[in-house]
């Protein structure tokens, strides 16, 4: 019997064994085909790979080689695979120190052929990319537009009224199609995030002319105007010329200037803030001429280059990378054009199989291991050569991608692949970093972290008392539970330990959660049910507070407080007065804000300030190698009145993105004091994916750098007075926080130590 369960052991293990090795050869079959997909949908700029949905054949691929079982095999499946889209392939069982044979690339009657390559800003992934361009040069499109352009950030005092906007043109004549505008674009609050689509869909002109003429665009700003872009752009092939430009609005029967800055550009320079033009170069180059201005000594030039920017792949630059598995690939990074076509052109057979092949796979809605799989492999992508913080965030990304691939395989639900989704993007550390796929359902409670506890600071269930403390939850203890929701949750570790405690005891179902608390030192147990509140990641609303329905206030003779959650920019205006003269003004930041600071800014400066500095990405190589960055900034002007009074702003880890612009902003003009905790350490228009299972994901496109250069990503703005609440402090209903703000209020030695105005 001895002998018969030995064998039987042995049995066992090696079938365990033999299933392990199984399942680790899908992985790196899978690894292997997910890096040349990358360099094949991103980086090779042949025609055929704009022709193919990379969806669906993320999802092909997976299938033609998860089940491969050796090098061989793999290397000719892959082959076969990206051949027709990816002109001059090749798969090697060894890194080559050889290029491809650039004659078999070099189109006959060769003869100043146009060189067609990839040109990121950012990458472009879809609508939601906004900002985000990804371009081929010398490839113009229906969506390729440039733009320059100067914008109102307050237009709600033209409300109602007539504005025009005029300026003299002429076009350089082609045979491409191409077309140019003069544009006065008028947004809401709204539209504005989606403002490059709506660009070119009110005020427009088109601009024909050959020789100088003037044109004029007018248009009546609506009641719920709050932002006017205005100024030139250029579709696709074409050459424009621009001077004296004029803004104004309509008085009585006059028209009156409103913008005289650099209008006709003699200032000799062009700067990329509100005091200028801003550029958008999308295939053209725009910049200053002397030669033949319509008046004075300066005009503007627009014209066509094919490119985003400056720096581009050379024909015969090619990427040889290992896959795994032993093999290496060479891609081509360049190729000519030839009759508007790169070349070469693709075995049309071969094209129209692979085709067929992907119009034959079904991306189901609901749970499906292969759209799962994609979606990772795409996303992983994304990250592995266009995220801009990997240099200040340490993680073996290579490594992120098996770990998640073999999670992905052991994933029955979307519940559980929405958590391995998340923790992949949690370690990238993003604040913005955010998986949008299964909804959770959540405590109807606040939650924060207080000596070293997990204390309920607001409650919608009265089982549920302000001051318990949470043991455990499901028989787990609190902070376990707190911490596997922190590995979820990408971002700084004050953001993490914020928006965990936002969502703690969230689940996927809509069921109960047993809630063990200490109160007055003795354990209650309660049943709580988990609803779909308006509480999430982001913002908690459950607050008891006693300044939680506040707009302005004033608290304390010549102190107010303005609760930026509630407060908008006309009830700042509506005070203003009472504002700008008052002792101390406590602008309190903790719940988000309706009101954005760069509208309260301009009345706490003299002279004006100007943004940190947007660092976008410009990528032309693979792996974030060589990655450069185009800077821009903005600035804000003073507005009346001036506020003299002591500006005291509280603080916490919810300020991120926008939020600390506008406290950069405030951190290096020393405009205020600041009170409580450190934002979130996360700034740069967010981008987004769009994945084959239906998920999406939010992240970081664009590096932020403080105003002195220094890091800002992880790190946020600390403030000048830290304050942490106390357990008994929350049981006697006492906002700390709020307190501390006051006492620097009224205390005339903690006063800023700098000028308003002084600029470092």
């Amino acid at each position: 019997m001895r002998i018969y369960h030995k064998y039987f052991a042995i049995i066992i293990s090696i079938l365990m064994l033999s299933s392990c090795q199984k399942e680790s050869r899908k992985i790196q079959n899978i690894e292997s085909f997910a890096k040349l997909y990358g360099y094949a949908r991103w980086f090779h700029p042949s025609d055929e790979a704009q022709e193919i949905d990379w969806e669906k054949f993320a999802i092909l691929g997976i299938q033609k080689v998860e089940n491969i079982k050796s090098d061989t095999e793999l290397k000719d499946t892959l082959f076969h695979l990206f051949s027709p889209i990816v002109q001059g392939l090749q798969i090697t069982n060894t890194k080559s120190q050889e290029t491809i044979d650039l004659n078999l690339l070099i189109p006959p009657n060769f003869s100043d052929n146009k060189v067609v390559a990839w040109q990121h800003s950012g990458v472009n992934l879809g609508k939601k990319s906004n900002i985000y361009k990804s371009v081929r040069t010398n490839k113009a499109s229906n969506e390729t537009y440039s733009f320059f352009s100067k914008f109102v950030l307050d237009a709600t005092k033209l409300r109602g009224k007539e504005v025009k906007l005029t300026g003299y043109f002429k076009i350089k004549l082609n045979d491409s199609g191409g077309k140019a505008f003069l544009y006065l674009c008028p947004f809401n609050e709204n539209e504005i995030k989606k403002y490059t689509s709506l660009l070119l869909t009110k005020g427009i002109i088109n601009i024909t002319s050959t020789e100088w003429k003037k044109y004029e665009v007018i248009y009546k700003v609506g009641k719920n105007i709050k932002y006017i872009y205005y100024g030139g752009a250029l579709k696709n092939e074409i050459s424009l010329y621009a001077d004296d430009f004029e803004f104004s609005v309509k008085k009585g029967t006059s028209w009156v200037s409103i913008d005289s800055l650099n209008m006709d550009f003699e200032l000799g320079e062009i700067n990329d803030n509100l005091n200028n033009w801003q550029f958008d170069e999308q295939g053209h180059k725009i910049e200053l001429t002397d030669i033949g201005p319509y008046s004075g000594k300066f005009a503007l030039i627009a014209h066509y280059t094919g490119k985003q920017f400056e720096e581009m792949p050379k024909f015969g630059e090619t990427i040889n990378e290992p896959i795994g598995n032993n093999l290496y690939c060479i891609v081509p990074l360049a190729l000519y054009e030839k009759n508007k076509t790169t070349y070469p052109i693709t075995n049309e057979k071969l094209l129209s199989a692979l085709k067929e092949e992907i119009s034959n796979v079904n991306i189901s809605s609901g749970f499906n291991k292969y759209s799962n799989l994609a979606s990772v492999i795409i996303s992983w992508n994304v990250f592995q050569h266009f995220y801009p913080y990997f240099d200040v965030v340490k993680v073996d990304w290579q490594n992120i991608l098996l770990e998640t691939i073999e999670k992905t395989y052991s994933n029955d639900d979307n519940k559980t692949f929405t958590k391995t989704l998340s923790e992949m993007v949690a370690k990238l550390e993003d604040g913005h970093g955010v998986v949008y796929g299964k909804r959770m359902y959540h405590l109807p409670i606040r939650t924060e972290w207080i000596e070293d506890n997990i204390v309920i600071t607001a409650s919608n269930n009265p089982n549920l008392k302000v001051g318990d403390i949470i043991k455990k939850a499901d028989n787990l203890e609190a902070q376990k539970v707190l911490e596997e929701m922190e590995k979820l949750i990408s971002g700084s570790p004050q953001l993490k330990r914020h928006r965990a405690l936002n969502v703690f005891g969230s689940k996927f179902e809509s069921e109960h959660t047993n809630i063990s608390i200490e109160r007055d030192g003795e354990i209650k147990s309660f049943d709580i049910q988990n609803i779909n509140t308006t509480k999430n990641i982001f913002f908690n609303s459950i607050n008891e507070m006693k300044c939680r329905y506040d707009t302005i206030k004033e608290i304390e003779s010549g102190i107010f407080y303005v609760h930026l959650g509630n407060c908008t920019y006309e009830d700042i205006l509506n005070q203003s007065e009472d504002l700008a003269h008052a002792k101390s003004v406590i602008y309190d930041y903790r719940w988000g804000g309706k009101l954005n600071l760069t509208q309260l800014i301009p009345h706490l400066i003299k002279t004006s300030v100007n943004s940190a500095w947007w660092n976008m990405p410009q990528i032309i190589y693979p792996n974030g190698e060589k990655m450069n960055f185009y800077k821009t900034n903005w600035s804000l002007e003073p507005k009346l009145p001036f506020f003299k009074s002591k500006s005291i702003i509280i603080t916490a880890p919810c300020v991120v993105s926008s939020g600390e612009t506008s406290m950069g902003i405030i951190d290096h003009y020393n405009l205020a004091t600041t009170v409580g905790e450190p934002t979130a350490g996360c700034n740069g228009n967010a981008n987004y994916i769009n994945l084959p299972n239906g998920f999406r994901i939010m992240w970081t496109g664009m590096k932020v750098l403080k105003h002195d250069g220094s890091q800002h990503h992880l790190i946020g703005f600390q403030p000048d007075y830290p304050v942490t609440r106390t357990l008994q402090g929350v049981k006697n209903g006492r906002d700390e926080v709020l307190e501390k703000a006051i006492e620097i209020a009224k205390n005339k030695n903690a006063s800023l130590l700098h000028d308003k105005n002084t600029i470092h």
